[in-house]
């Protein structure tokens, strides 16, 4: 917790307590149900940006919540943008929780420093909503989208990515969750964490050892060194997180050409392991559309 304390420190601009400000979880994924079971109560309403990643779904109704769903919106352009009066419109005097997930799973939209700007103008007007950000991807960015430059520069920056806490006023009203998983490709490791205020923390620290007692401890110790070891140069890059956006940049480009030869033509996404493709010019046959199996 306290290397984890120091890097969001830098992150977020501002001093993390690591007793009180981090929980670390087994997981992501417990990240998720511990930050929605703190702060659920039957009949809350959850928004959910979509389309989801479809743990979300069950965690909230786990937690007695209601989703509610706001779209996000396929443009001609192959963009997918948030339209904010319709998040507006969605929320309502039982909405608790916004799930905000970015870099995101599974369009692969990075949300630009101006869009998270206005989700968190509408945040400001509903006192009651609590934002969890869900930033699992945030070093797997393939495309810097172009309000890159207007972030704040921190040594363990990942350029693009902006921490949703960090906007004015976010701090007290945003539970980050994040894990190792993604970002060096051992989900197996189990280890993540919700860093927050210690008025949101409390409630998870309290409820943790009834799910899990703790995190392994052996998984812990070696991301300790695992983080410590990727600032430094990695593969003629000056740090591994250079080498990993880079090579997904190429994974990227490679599967873009791929959809492209097959007559898919492949909309944007900055970020994470995911790239849609639009079908309208593909002309599946008749028979192959009423086809059925025992699974669908």
């Amino acid at each position: 917790v306290k290397l984890l304390a120091a890097r969001y420190s830098m992150h977020l601009q501002r001093e993390i307590n690591a007793e009180q400000e981090i929980s670390i979880t087994v997981g992501a994924s417990q990240a998720l149900f511990m930050a929605l079971q703190a702060l659920l109560s039957p009949g809350d309403e959850a928004i959910l940006i979509e389309p989801f990643f479809d743990l979300y779904l069950g965690q909230i109704r786990l937690a007695g919540g209601s989703p509610v769903t706001v779209p996000l919106e396929p443009k001609e352009s192959g963009a997918w943008e948030l339209d904010i009066d319709r998040l507006r419109a969605a929320i309502t005097p039982k909405t608790r929780v916004l799930i905000l997930n970015s870099p995101h799973n599974p369009t692969g939209k990075v949300f630009s420093r101006t869009e998270l700007e206005a989700i968190a103008e509408v945040v400001r007007e509903n006192p009651r909503v609590v934002v969890i950000s869900d930033e699992v991807y945030k070093y797997i960015l393939h495309s810097t989208p172009p309000s890159a430059s207007d972030q704040p520069s921190s040594p363990l920056a990942s350029p693009g990515h902006v921490h949703f806490a960090s906007l004015d006023g976010m701090w007290d009203r945003t539970l980050t969750v994040s894990s190792a998983g993604k970002t060096f490709s051992v989900t197996g490791w189990q280890v993540g964490w919700i860093v927050g205020p210690a008025a949101f923390l409390r409630d998870v620290h309290t409820l943790t050892p009834y799910v899990q007692f703790c995190a392994a401890t052996p998984m812990q110790e070696a991301l300790a060194r695992v983080l410590t070891r990727a600032e430094q140069p990695y593969e003629g890059k000056d740090s591994y997180y250079e080498w990993l956006q880079e090579l997904y940049s190429a994974k990227m480009l490679s599967l873009r050409s791929a959809l492209e030869s097959a007559g898919i033509i492949p909309m944007k996404g900055e970020g994470g392991f995911f790239l849609i493709g639009d079908t309208r010019n593909l002309k599946v046959p008749q028979k192959y559309l009423e086809e059925s199996t025992p699974a669908m």
